[in-house]
């Protein structure tokens, strides 16, 4: 049992930097408006991005369920259901820019040298910002749900 909640723990936490790894990518291209090869990187990354947030949720499910401390440690700490919420917020947030970015790579794919509009990316920035700003409230409340926060 001890080995299998180790390697659930370190599956969960390397998925959960990949999705920080990911974002942080998506913020620094879409620093300058990103045309060319960086438009079709922000795509591929975007999908990394959904991809590891599936395997955080995929793995943390499996923690739940099969886990050292198990389901009941979860489903009664008020901190995990703070850091789900959060996990969801920043989840919903995303689809803006990943709606944004499928529709400029269909353009760019018709028009090679297509680049979006700055007043177009500037919400697109703001959701990533927002994002962003919300993983130090859900790595606290990771950290408190770990140990039971404050009950």
């Amino acid at each position: 049992m001890g080995s299998r909640d180790l390697l659930l723990a370190c599956l969960h936490h390397l998925a959960f930097l990949l999705l920080v790894a990911s974002l942080v990518a998506e913020w620094v291209l879409l620093r300058p408006v990103p045309r060319g090869e960086a438009l079709a990187r922000l795509g591929r990354i975007d999908a990394l991005y959904g991809l590891s947030a599936v395997a955080v949720l995929a793995v943390g499910a499996l923690r739940v369920a099969y886990g050292l401390k198990g389901a009941g440690y979860y489903l009664h700490n008020p901190w995990f259901w703070t850091k789900l919420g959060l996990f969801a917020a920043i989840g919903l947030v995303s689809i803006y820019p990943t709606i944004a970015l499928l529709r400029w790579r269909r353009v760019q794919r018709l028009s090679p040298d297509f680049a979006p509009d700055p007043q177009e990316l500037l919400p697109v920035r703001r959701c990533v910002a927002l994002e962003l700003a919300l993983l130090p409230p859900l790595f606290v409340a990771a950290a408190l749900m770990a140990r039971h926060g404050l009950f």
